[in-house]
């Protein structure tokens, strides 16, 4: 029977994807189950599984293609098995499109490309407005820039993230609260929860397990904004972002009901997100759904950041670097373990008296952490 490969609904609001990269050949056997192409929303990157076996007899839409959800994209079938017809898809590269309606030669197109000038600002010399390579060198000429050592090409993934974060920085307003909380009792408390767990349990798992259960009694930093309403979500599904060096850039998966996960379930989850994203094997059901993001750059040796807010969440709460600093405890000075806290907001959906609230009741608690019976 012909397996017809359609592009899933990686996410609720995703209407299309990227074809980052096939995982086989045509001609090639594929078994159901095993990894088959990867899809790169400007979500994430996901290894998306066949969904039956046989030989990946055509790939209808190449490496790069923008595909919409529910496009076929590959036919799996037997040799001997009549394939349908399928229509292959036109990419969506809307960027591409508006260069290529400027009128210009392919040599200008190269230098322009090579040299990093905009075909888009060019006056062309000749009467019939097409832009020669001698018009792109003059712009060349008159720009002043330093020279270029290296050029970087965006994969999908990188492309789709820069997108994915330019579209929110255009449409959030983003705003911030901070303060600095000091982490004597959550690192008293991480010998015998370790000990108690089986495994380690570092202080980013204890800011999520709090932050978590704080959220029921912040129902507006566990929301997001739409044209018709403030729309508050009932599950408190946690995102954890992480750095990846692949292409220098960012992937939030998630940790499902995390207010009903004990402290040692959710520093086994997140242990096992982390390796996943180093290995670069997230699945699809680890990356969707998020209500609320945890950053934690604590490893960085940063003293303060506030990362931009994700897709379709109101908040999001950034840890920086544990560091020794001096603070007042009953009207002596003494050294502390102590990182600062923030929380990026969206100003349609909260003002900073809510932000501060979440934020002082999260500092509370972990200034006077004791371990939980249940771990």
């Amino acid at each position: 029977m012909v397996t017809q490969v359609i592009m899933p609904k990686l996410a609720a609001n995703v209407e299309e994807a990227t074809i980052g990269q096939w995982f086989k050949q045509e001609g090639e056997p594929v078994v159901q189950g095993e990894p088959l192409f990867e899809a790169i929303t400007d979500k994430a990157a996901v290894e998306v599984k066949a969904e039956g076996s046989g030989l990946l007899r055509r790939i209808v839409a190449r490496e790069q293609s923008v595909v919409p959800v529910g496009n076929v994209i590959a036919l799996i079938a037997e040799a001997d098995e009549a394939l349908p017809a399928v229509e292959t898809p036109r990419p969506a590269a809307k960027a591409a499109a508006a260069v290529a309606a400027v009128k210009a030669s392919f040599g200008a197109r190269r230098i322009a490309r090579d040299l990093g000038v905009d075909l888009a600002r060019i006056v062309p010399a000749r009467p019939d407005g097409r832009i020669t390579e001698d018009d792109v060198q003059r712009a060349a000429a008159t720009t002043e820039r330093p020279t270029v050592l290296e050029r970087i090409p965006l994969s999908p993934l990188k492309r789709a993230v820069s997108s994915h974060l330019a579209r929110i920085a255009h449409s959030v307003v983003a705003s911030s609260v901070a303060l600095d909380v000091d982490f004597s009792a959550v690192e008293a408390a991480l010998p015998r929860l370790c000990e108690q767990v089986g495994r380690p349990v570092l202080s980013r798992d204890v800011v999520l397990y709090t932050a978590a259960r704080l959220l029921g009694q912040h129902r507006l930093l566990n929301a997001c904004f739409t044209d018709e309403a403030i729309v508050v979500y009932q599950p408190v599904h946690i995102g954890l972002a992480f750095d990846i060096e692949r292409d220098s850039t960012v992937l939030v998966p998630v940790v499902h009901d995390a207010d009903r996960k004990p402290l040692g379930d959710l520093a086994r989850e997140a242990a096992t997100l982390a390796e996943h994203v180093r290995c670069h094997s997230l699945v699809l059901s680890e990356q969707v759904n998020a209500t609320f993001t945890l950053a934690d750059q604590s490893a960085l040796g940063i003293d303060s950041f506030v990362p931009v807010l994700n897709d379709r969440q109101s908040a999001l709460l950034a840890v920086s670097s544990v560091r020794r600093r001096p603070v007042v405890r009953g009207g002596s000075t003494t050294e502390a373990p102590v990182a600062r806290l923030a929380v990026a907001f969206d100003h349609r959906v909260l003002n900073a008296t809510a932000a501060a609230s979440f934020l002082h009741a999260v500092r509370d608690a972990l200034e006077r952490f004791t371990p939980p019976a249940m771990v």
